[in-house]
């Protein structure tokens, strides 16, 4: 079911399209208990309630709706969508810009995967010969480059990924970051992490009942790691930490499974700093 209504989100005489909770559903596929949920919860208003109390979507929730399925992808909660989508300085365009410059070099990975494939084929059949290097093609990573050629900056601190959840079909990842800080106090629901120090000293603070027990000496009470050392943080365990060196210093990070950690620091590297620090704490 659809209507239409005058006046509303155009020019005078203008009718606005409104399709209700029913439709919105079949056109996106998302459930009608989800856009129930989503209005419960304040992530999605429909445009107005109809007098037989039914919910009714025009072209902004729409679009809004649009942006749901690509955050989700890129790894965000719907807690941290919501906060996203929100912000008085969030852009439509500039949102959609940016999914389609994350798809484009999942595309242009995928692309050179499948020549070193193929490449590869035609080797082991006979029919042309590969050098060893081009067995490796779009896999080695440069020092000081992304796993991709493009650096992510979390607030002004480089974040190198090494190895992407594409190589290892989604077992775990790893970044390089040069930096101060590793972000507010947080939590990963479904990741474990582990930190390998490179340089300089860092000062961790976990939070209680972790279940692991090398930590339980360490929580809630300050602990430094300096260059050689490691920590392992579970997941669901709170965790902050700093660099104590008086200057930035480089850590390895192992999150495992990969999950979505690659795509949302990514999205992420492209708030200011305070705004990407506001993003990460929801972490917990």
């Amino acid at each position: 079911m659809q209507s239409s209504r005058g006046g509303h989100g155009g020019s005078r005489g203008e009718k606005a399209m409104a399709y209700t909770v029913k439709r919105v559903a079949t056109m996106s596929g998302v459930s009608v208990r989800t856009l129930h949920f989503y209005d419960e919860t304040g992530l999605l208003k429909p445009a107005y309630q109809g007098a037989n109390g039914y919910r009714f979507y025009e072209e902004p929730q729409l679009l809004t709706l649009q942006q749901i399925p690509f955050y989700r992808e890129l790894g965000f909660e719907l807690k941290q969508i919501k906060q996203i989508l929100g912000r008085a300085d969030f852009e439509k365009v500039a949102a959609l810009q940016s999914h389609r410059k994350v798809l484009e070099k999942n595309l242009t990975r995928t692309r050179k995967l499948i020549e070193t494939i193929d490449r590869t084929i035609q080797h082991l059949k006979g029919t042309k010969k590969m050098k060893s290097r081009e067995m490796f093609a779009g896999f080695s990573v440069a020092a000081g480059n992304d796993r991709f050629g493009e650096r992510i900056n979390l607030g002004g601190e480089p974040l190198d990924c090494k190895v992407s959840a594409q190589d290892t079909d989604g077992a775990m990842c790893v970044f390089e970051l040069t930096g101060r800080s590793g972000g507010p106090r947080h939590l990963h629901a479904d990741q474990d992490e582990w930190i390998y120090v490179i340089d300089g000293e860092f000062e961790f603070l976990v939070g209680g009942s972790s279940g692991v027990k090398y930590l339980r000496d360490l929580e809630d009470k300050p602990f430094r790691v300096r260059a050689g050392e490691s920590v392992f943080l579970p997941r669901k365990v709170a965790h902050v930490w700093g660099c104590v060196s008086g200057r930035p210093g480089k850590v390895i990070n192992v999150y495992q499974p990969a999950g979505k950690m690659e795509e949302f620091f990514r999205e992420a590297g492209k708030f200011s700093a305070p705004a990407i620090h506001e993003v990460l704490s929801l972490d917990e």
